[in-house]
């Protein structure tokens, strides 16, 4: 019996492992879809911000990040990374109850955005994408996962040069965990953060 729970243990976390490889492989073919497509935009910039998000069931913590945009005067195609700073001593993991689990978190995100009143120096902006959550926990075992995020904010500075910038994102994803001995189930990582930094725009 216990030869069985290990054999189907073994058989679970294989699949997980193939699910992880191809999501990967979408994720990177879209973005090298992106770059190819670089020499068609217009323009772009990079984003160095901080941020302060909830990891998972209201663990928030501090994390940093970086955005590479491609696109004209409106449209940006956005590749974006942001790691956050380990939740420690969790006891609730997405309705799981369990003894100190630290969570690392990292999201790496794919999507567009759209920037109103081109040429003014404020400039609100809304966009959406795909969201790849890279999950690792102490005690727990847990897959990455593909999920969504949105976002809204304003960048603020000439059409050129140095602007600062201020979002609110919210990240959604599902991996799937078990703790012990229980059986795998779909976990929710992500929520709601704040991301604050300098945006060095280019045309």
């Amino acid at each position: 019996m216990y030869w069985l729970d290990l054999k189907t243990y073994s058989e679970n976390h294989q699949n997980g492992i193939r699910v992880e490889v191809k999501m990967r492989r979408v994720f990177l073919m879209m973005a090298a879809c992106c770059v190819l497509a670089s020499p068609a935009l217009a323009g772009g910039g990079v984003d160095l911000y901080l941020g302060y998000g909830d990891v998972v069931d209201g663990n928030w913590e501090l994390g940093i990040g970086a955005r590479i945009s491609l696109g004209g005067t409106h449209w940006m195609v956005d590749a974006a990374a942001t790691g956050y700073q380990t939740v420690e001593g969790a006891t609730i993991f997405d309705g799981v109850e369990a003894d100190d689990i630290d969570v690392k978190y990292r999201a790496f995100d794919l999507g567009l955005r759209y920037l109103f009143y081109d040429g003014h120096k404020v400039r609100p902006y809304v966009g959406a994408g795909l969201s790849y959550a890279q999950v690792s926990a102490v005690n727990m075992r847990i897959d990455s996962g593909l999920g969504l995020y949105g976002l809204a904010g304003l960048r603020v500075g000439k059409p050129n040069g140095i602007n600062f910038m201020a979002e609110l994102i919210y990240r959604w994803a599902e991996v799937q965990g078990s703790y012990g001995l229980a059986d795998e189930r779909d976990i929710t990582v992500g929520g709601l953060g704040l991301q604050v930094g300098l945006s060095f725009v280019f045309r």
